[in-house]
């Protein structure tokens, strides 16, 4: 093992987007972009792993100029750096429509991803207040029915925190758990996904698609969609902002989001090669 505690040389690192490569704003923070080029530089490969559409997650990577592979939407679409897509998962229409369904009646804000697109069912202040996050990504507004006929990627519910276990739980009686999953990306965002996706799996199919083992690989993340990511990577780390059950499971705690921890970490798996 390195001095370092890299056991072995890393050839890919996942990189979570929000609060983790990003600063509090949504922006890339220079330290990090700059670490990012050296990696590059260095000929490891890189992957954005985020809960973003992939045409959001494109602004980032020309910002920086590189051409990442792409785990957007959670691993639900799946982008090699060529820009080959590896997977495509999505919740089967029944489910989506039960969903939407319940959202409809309830008044819970959701929206979908689907054809590297954001669909909203109305243009509210919930479609602004998204947007004024996200930034950067193709947006459509339809109303409802039309959002029943497409099969997303994922669904996203705008919440209190307070709310999310209580609609996880009553959605959970009515959707058949090896269909679908759930899954927190920010304290306000309860995602439904397809049960056969998350950032860990999309990492794993990358890295065979690459030839990369996965002892060679690499992830840091900050929150709980991450775990799956940063469980499977050979080698991983959180933010210092990451909530404590995400620093407990990685083997590397390292500054926050604001401060380059990012940077800090590849310069650590540089130094390690």
């Amino acid at each position: 093992m390195s001095k370092n505690g890299f056991a072995h040389p890393i050839q890919l690192l996942a990189i979570d987007l929000d609060f983790t490569l990003l600063d509090g704003n949504r922006n890339i923070v220079p330290e990090n972009a700059s670490a990012i080029q050296r990696l590059n530089e260095a000929g490891i490969k890189i992957a954005l792993a985020s809960g973003r559409i992939a045409s959001s997650m494109r602004h980032f990577a020309d910002e920086m100029e590189i051409e990442p592979s792409l785990i957007s939407c959670n691993g639900a679409y799946l982008v090699a750096y060529n820009g080959r897509v590896l997977q495509e998962h999505k919740v089967k229409i029944e489910y989506s429509n039960e969903i939407l369904s319940f959202c409809q009646k309830t008044g819970v804000h959701a929206h979908i991803y689907a054809d590297d697109t954001i669909f909203f069912a109305e243009e509210n202040e919930m479609l602004y207040k998204y947007m004024r996050r996200v930034k950067r990504g193709n947006v459509r507004v339809l109303d409802w029915d039309a959002l029943y006929g497409i099969e997303p990627l994922k669904i996203i519910m705008m919440i209190s925190p307070d709310e999310a276990n209580d609609i996880q739980r009553e959605l959970g009686t009515r959707l058949p758990a090896d269909e679908v999953q759930f899954t927190l990306s920010e304290p306000e965002y309860l995602e439904v996904l397809s049960a056969k996706t998350d950032k860990g799996e999309a990492l794993s199919s990358l890295a065979s698609a690459l030839g990369i083992p996965q002892n060679q690989t690499a992830a840091i993340g900050d929150y709980y969609n991450d775990l799956p990511m940063l469980e499977w990577a050979g080698h991983s780390a959180a933010v210092a902002n990451a909530p404590e059950e995400v620093k407990k499971i990685v083997d590397l705690v390292v500054g926050a989001n604001d401060d380059g921890g990012v940077a800090a970490y590849i310069d650590l798996i540089l130094a390690s090669r």
